[in-house]
């Protein structure tokens, strides 16, 4: 074994006792394992190790023992995703391709299963901070690793992500960038006294931003262009953003090499573009397979050749949708857009509850503060995934558990501050009508 083998087994061999003690902490140790993906980085047995499995056995031995609080949190989005999680189940039964549906199946299950084991753990504002803190850290390693790699390479090759995870490809990473900088931007406004703290966190951000362009995928270039205009509407210091978005654009853009250039102009002439062109013919395949086999779509991973046969305008063309939207049609029906439609549209509206809520609390300005960049985040993700498969990966519906459990703690605290306020009013009341509070009597 390769020395990196060594550190990881170490590491999981002291998480393990961690986690049956403190099962969130097996919680927060799957979010590490399915966006870091550290055991990619070894060329050994921990390669293959199946870390991911003994960390939820571990998570369900600590849920079975602990004493610790578990409530179910997540609000309307929460109660959207299970009736999702449901028609995903009952879809199941009908797949085109049987094998690798069940396959993909077990793998969306178990996301969601996390997501919900994070809402069940999770429940004050260190909780929060901490999975803020492990997203982060894992894709702003990607960021910091991508953007110093595409300085250094004059953005002559592309950045790409973790092997053999759903995010390994350009594309995948850079929409996951994106998503990643309004958190970064949260945390850099949560520590005005930690100047080296900001800096790196602002060091973070740009590099991960000069990433997004070093992974010369247009969908990104839409998303980080959406997601910028988002960030400087919700950003609390819009001048600071809109400097730093103009050196991003005067520095880093034309620091790409020409054939960059030629790439993105690829998008205002799609006709002649054969990857574009792909991804037409594949929409058009899945909003096929939607209308024949109405509302249930074709099951997970129906691609192949024989479904492309029968619902392609090319039948030689069997690649993957490309989208988001079409991805979840094409599988799961119109029955499912509407779910998974309907889920993102409650998350949006779980944002504006806790920023309508704790705008004008000085205490909870971390919450606004959150909230408003969740929103951010999930306009790249609305927009780079329109062009990626990445309906069900993971980090998307991380962002919900954070949203889930900050609107918990945002009310419990507004629920404390309102006791807080009536009982002196109540001994205000007493005291005027001459008589004292309970308990003031021979004091």
């Amino acid at each position: 074994m390769s020395l990196r083998d060594i550190f990881l087994f170490g590491i999981m061999a002291y998480l393990a006792f961690k986690i049956v003690a403190r099962p969130y902490i097996g919680a927060l140790a799957w979010v590490v394992f399915s966006l870091l993906n550290p055991h990619r980085m070894t060329w050994g047995m921990a390669y293959d190790f199946p870390f991911s499995l003994a960390i939820v056995i571990l998570t369900v031995v600590g849920l079975a023992l602990t004493r610790d609080e578990k409530k179910i949190k997540g609000g309307a989005p929460g109660v959207a995703l299970v009736v999702f999680t449901v028609w995903i189940c009952f879809t199941a039964l009908f797949p085109l391709e049987p094998a690798a549906a069940w396959e993909y199946w077990a793998r969306v299950m178990k996301i969601f299963a996390m997501t919900g084991v994070l809402l069940l753990l999770l429940h004050t504002k260190r909780h929060v901070e901490l999975l803020t803190w492990t997203m982060v850290l894992c894709l702003g390693f990607y960021g910091v690793k991508g953007g110093i790699f595409t300085i250094l390479s004059g953005g002559n090759y592309k950045v790409w992500g973790p092997p053999q995870s759903v995010i390994e490809n350009n594309n995948g990473i850079a929409v996951a960038l994106v998503m990643t900088i309004p958190l970064i931007v949260h945390l850099y406004a949560q520590y005005p006294a930690r100047k080296w703290l900001q800096r790196a966190l602002g060091g973070a951000a740009a590099l991960s931003a000069v990433a997004v362009l070093g992974s010369w995928s247009r969908g990104a270039l839409l998303a980080i262009t959406a997601m910028g205009c988002l960030l400087w509407i919700r950003g609390t210091n819009k001048l600071a953003i809109f400097v730093g978005v103009l050196l991003f654009a005067l520095v880093a853009v034309p620091f790409m090499p020409a054939q960059w250039f030629e790439r993105m102009h690829t998008m205002e002439a799609y006709q002649e573009d054969g990857s574009a062109m792909s991804r037409l013919n594949t929409w058009e395949t899945a909003w096929n397979i939607a209308k024949d086999r109405f509302p249930i779509g074709g099951g997970f991973e129906y691609q192949s050749l024989t479904t492309s046969a029968r619902y392609s305008p090319n039948p030689f063309d069997a690649l993957v949708a490309h989208s988001i939207y079409f991805q979840t049609i094409g599988s799961q029906g119109f029955g499912g857009l509407v779910l998974y439609l309907l889920f993102w549209a409650l998350f949006w509206l779980q944002c504006g509850w806790i920023r309508r809520r704790t705008r004008d609390h000085p205490d909870l300005r971390w919450a606004f503060s959150l909230a408003s960049m969740s929103q951010v985040s999930m306009v790249g993700y609305a927009v780079g995934g329109a062009f990626l498969n990445l309906a069900f990966w993971d980090m998307p519906y991380y962002m919900f558990a954070l949203t889930g459990v900050t609107q918990n703690v945002v009310r419990e605290e507004l629920a404390r501050l309102a006791v807080s306020k009536a009982i002196p009013a109540r001994y205000a009341v007493s005291a005027g009508a001459g008589v004292q509070p309970a308990g003031a009597q021979g004091r």
